[in-house]
Formats: structure tokens, C-alpha cells, sequence
């Protein structure tokens, strides 16, 4: 019989008030201005949006450390678990994944006979693009699906999603290499704002929005030419008016409201800013 537990990270941007029964959620370390925060525990995302509002540097998020896989994989362990799962924030943009994999290396090497079964999976992706797939899993652990029945679930699930972002200000997405700093200067310029996809470990220039009033259409004009299915879909904001205007304009064109809206969390925040919107969708039916 199996006993099943997933590990990920705080980057998946599954709201706190979600009751998950199989998931651990490690927290990510930030520093802006001088001082260290725990994502999820030491810090709310309004609280950080206020921090980027006033803040001249892009704080510095640290990734999860090897240190903290290797004590959770112990913990669980000892606490009978038969398969572990660790889903983790894209490993293009952070060292977690590495970092998740060379915790197994090293417990497998000082636990020779234990028999708990460790998959890494790397998501490929941010926030609740892979946050929305470990709450299904984590409904499949309680049906009593197995270990390859769920990680096989979110492989799918991850080979198939995709994100339309975009902001409002461009400070964060210039500094943040997402776009080119030139690029971003001549929206500033224009007054266009970029239309950016995050896909399967990469993102992309994919629009320009012409002024505030038209980077919802934009993105809602992108996100019916980039899918066959728009009905699935989740709505993330870093700004809850802006947020509010997202979710009223997709429900009127899609006919259903979204699945979930979330706050982003600091993976996405720290890289788009503080007044930024995005729709989570799959890229087939």
C-alpha cells in the first residue's frame, strides 16, 4: 500500500487557504531592503506587492537548498512514506531543482537501504501553472491513485500549460531581463505594454498592448488565438483592482468565470512587478 507525499515550493502560488492533505510547501527566502522574508510564513503577497511599490532594487529570492530537501526527505522517512514527489519551479530560472536532486543523490548515499522512492519532477514552469496541477494530484493521492498514475498526471498536465502575462509598469519586467531592456524602453516610449508567454521553460514576446485601457483585450486577444479551450482557465494578478478587471472581462467573453484567481507569489511578482495580470490556460483541448 502506498503512502504518498509531494513536496514543491512556495513559487506554485497555491492560495493558503487551499486545505491540501499531501503536499509540504517549502518556502522561498527573500531579501529586499536589507531584510529576509519566508514566503507564505514571514510575508503576505500584499505585503511584498507594497515592498516592490517602494523598493529601487529587485529583491533577491534564494532557491530552495539542498539542506532543506535532504531534512524533509529524512522527516518523511521516518515517517513511513513509500513515494515522494517533488515538483519544482522551472529549472531554467532557479537552482531548486538541482538542488532537489542532489538532496536524493546524498540521502540515498547515507540511507543505503531505505526504500522510499524519490521522483523530482522539474514543472518547466511558475506559479500556479504548476500550482493548480499538484492540487490535483494531491486529490488523486486521496483516491489512492499510485505514484505513476499521479506523476505521470503531472508530467501531462505541465507539457501542455501555458502563461499570458503582462504589466501594467514596466520597471520589474525591464530589470528583470524577461524582455530586453531596449525593448522595454521603447514601450515606455510608446506607451505599449509587452504581452510575455512563460511555456515550457521559456519565455517569449508574444504582443504589445497600446496604453492600460488595452492590454486586457490584448491579452484576451492573445490568449483565444494560443488555445482550443476556453473554458480551463485561471487568472493570477499582482494588483487585486486590476485583478477584478481580468476576471470580469474573461467571464463576459468566455461565458464562465475562471477556475481560480490568485495572487501571484514572488517568483512571478519579483520578475513582472507589483501592478502585472495573467491567464494560466492549456494549449489544447
Amino acid at each position: 500500500m502506498y503512502k504518498i507525499r509531494i513536496i514543491t515550493d512556495s513559487g506554485c502560488d497555491i492560495p493558503v487557504k487551499e486545505k491540501l492533505h499531501n503536499v509540504d510547501i517549502l518556502g522561498f527566502y527573500i531579501t529586499a531592503n536589507g531584510v529576509s522574508y519566508e514566503e507564505r510564513k514571514d510575508i503576505t503577497n500584499k505585503e511584498y506587492y507594497k515592498i516592490l511599490e517602494h523598493c529601487d532594487q529587485i529583491p533577491a529570492t534564494a532557491h530552495i537548498t539542498m539542506m532543506r530537501y535532504g531534512e524533509r526527505y529524512e522527516s518523511l522517512m521516518h515517517q513511513g512514506y513509500t513515494d515522494v514527489i517533488v515538483v519544482t519551479i522551472n529549472a531554467g530560472g532557479s537552482a531548486t531543482y538541482d538542488a532537489a536532486i542532489m538532496a536524493k543523490d546524498l540521502f540515498y548515499n547515507e540511507n543505503p537501504d531505505c526504500k522510499m522512492n524519490i521522483t523530482v519532477v522539474d514543472s518547466n514552469t511558475y506559479s500556479i501553472a504548476y500550482g493548480w496541477p499538484i492540487m490535483q494530484a494531491d486529490k488523486m493521492i486521496d483516491d489512492g491513485r499510485s505514484p505513476k498514475q499521479i506523476i505521470d498526471h503531472l508530467k501531462s498536465e505541465f507539457s501542455r500549460i501555458e502563461i499570458l502575462v503582462s504589466a501594467y509598469t514596466l520597471k520589474f519586467i525591464k530589470k528583470s531581463g524577461r524582455i530586453s531592456a531596449a525593448a522595454a524602453f521603447a514601450g515606455e516610449l510608446l506607451g505599449l505594454k509587452p504581452v510575455i508567454t512563460l511555456s515550457h521553460g521559456s519565455t517569449k514576446l508574444v504582443g504589445k498592448a497600446r496604453g492600460d485601457k488595452m492590454l486586457i483585450p490584448t491579452i484576451i486577444q492573445q490568449f483565444k488565438s494560443r488555445t482550443n479551450d476556453t473554458k480551463h482557465y485561471i487568472i493570477g494578478y499582482t494588483d487585486e483592482e486590476y485583478g477584478k478587471e481580468l476576471y470580469s472581462a474573461c467571464e463576459k467573453e468566455f461565458g464562465v468565470p475562471p477556475m481560480l484567481a490568485v495572487e501571484l507569489g514572488s517568483a512571478v511578482a519579483t520578475n513582472a512587478g507589483n501592478h502585472s495580470v495573467g491567464i494560466v490556460y492549456y494549449t489544447g483541448e
